[in-house]
């Protein structure tokens, strides 16, 4: 047996022992876990810092860094991406599409990455390679508006009109946010009002009237005639005040006739209005049996100093309600009035009645006939002042031949102070002869 440098033999279970202690012992097993450990965090800690150092290149975002950045980080889809995107906004597309070939080779699942190859391909005059890209890009992300936005631009400057405004159909289909938007491009794009409300406009009114009121903003005569017909042709309703804005523009314009026809194609969309459409008497709901729409071709409401206005269902010449009408001070008008569609050059009949309370003044309220083209008045009646039962007060007259929309209101002619009550009912315009036409 050989000795140890002591001098002393071990024994052969003080060898065993030692072998157990050293191998088994949990002190050397959490030693060189630790040692395993922060050789990992090393490796981490190195590959970190060189993400974060790519990081920091890549954000200030000159060539020299984003090359920088590309180098500490090659496998980074955005970095590449970032150089592309440069080089696009240098115009430097060859590099972008290099640049942006590369990012999607790491990622080919963003879609701007392929929108912005389509870019780079468009400046490069390569059609076929940049509808690819856009094919791609929806495909990536093919419901996120701002992918079909853009993908729906490019192929307008591409020349594809129709599948663009499908595009744009289903984008404001999904984002109705986006539909100014999109009507500003496609009427730039067209300037055809009714390829936009065919292909375009979502089938709900609410967006043709967006239309409408697009198209008058921009002072196009014709065109806002053209989407009413389309929305007449949906046949769905809606709420007939969403319609007085398109009538006061035609009214405006002097398309009498026109606002007269719109009018009664309300009815088309909503049968319940029926009951405002005009019949023998011109006038529409000359009796206050039926609710104030306030606008349109029925009775409108200017608030006046010294004067309020409400419908009462309390006392009536026909039916239950009439309207009731207050003055306090020396107004002109009541501020009532209701345009009517006539024909130039016919003979017309007009009647309505007036009871008063307890209404004081020397200039009495009363009803006057104007012509909107000529501004001739056509009929003042006779007022009615004190306290007093029903009053029918009528005329007739001829209107000239331009005038095919009256005014109807009720006026203070002098303008005078007046205090009391006064109550209208039944007023009515109805044909006699056409001048030139046998009775």
């Amino acid at each position: 047996m050989t000795l140890d440098p002591g001098g002393i033999a071990p024994t052969p279970n003080t060898e065993v022992a030692a072998r157990r202690t050293t191998r088994g012992s949990p002190l050397a097993a959490r030693i060189l876990l630790l040692v395993a450990a922060l050789a990992a965090v090393g490796l981490y800690l190195r590959a970190s810092s060189r993400v974060y150092r790519a990081f920091l290149w890549a954000e200030n975002a000159t060539p020299e860094n984003l090359k920088t950045a590309a180098r500490l980080e090659p496998s980074d889809a955005e970095i590449r991406y970032r150089i592309g995107r440069y080089s696009l906004l240098m115009q430097d597309f060859p590099r972008a599409i290099v640049e942006m070939r590369a990012a999607i080779a790491l990622n080919p699942f963003d879609a701007r990455y392929w929108l912005d190859l389509a870019s780079a391909y468009l400046a490069s005059d390569d059609p076929a390679e940049t509808q690819q890209a856009l094919k791609r890009a929806l495909e990536a992300d093919p419901t996120m508006p701002d992918v079909v936005w853009r993908v729906a631009n490019y192929e307008l400057v591409q020349g594809d009109t129709a599948l663009a405004m499908q595009r744009f159909h289903n984008l404001v289909e999904n984002d109705p946010e986006s539909l100014m938007a999109t009507l500003n491009v496609c009427w730039r794009a067209t300037r055809d009002p009714d390829l936009i409300a065919e292909q375009v406009l979502p089938q709900r009114p609410d967006s043709y009237f967006r239309f409408i009121d697009f198209l008058r903003n921009k002072r196009s005569p014709e065109a806002p005639a053209k989407v009413w017909s389309h929305l007449i042709a949906l046949r769905q309703p809606f709420p007939v005040q969403l319609a007085f804005p398109y009538i006061d523009h035609l009214i405006d314009q002097g398309k009498f006739a026109q606002a007269e026809e719109a009018w009664v194609q309300l009815a088309i969309a909503n049968p319940e209005f029926r009951g405002y459409l005009p019949s023998r008497n011109l006038m529409v709901n000359g009796s206050f049996e039926l609710d104030l729409l306030n606008g349109g071709l029925e009775w409108r409401y200017e608030a006046q100093q010294g004067v309020s206005v409400l419908v009462d269902d309390t006392r009536a010449h026909g039916g239950s309600r009439s309207l009731a009408i207050s003055f306090e001070g020396a107004p002109a008008r009541a501020g009532v009035f209701q345009f009517v569609p006539v024909r130039g050059n016919t003979r017309y009949e007009f009647s309505g009645f007036m009871m008063a309370e307890d209404l004081e003044t020397i200039s009495p309220p009363r009803f006057q006939v104007v012509g909107l083209h000529s501004r001739k008045s056509y009929l003042l009646t006779d007022g009615v002042t004190g306290s007093t039962g029903w009053r029918e007060l009528q005329g007739e007259f001829t209107t000239d031949p331009e005038d095919d929309l009256l005014m109807v209101h009720i006026v203070r002619v002098p303008q005078r102070l007046i205090r009391g009550k006064l109550w209208v009912d039944d007023l009515k315009i109805v044909a006699q002869t056409r001048i030139g036409e046998s009775q």
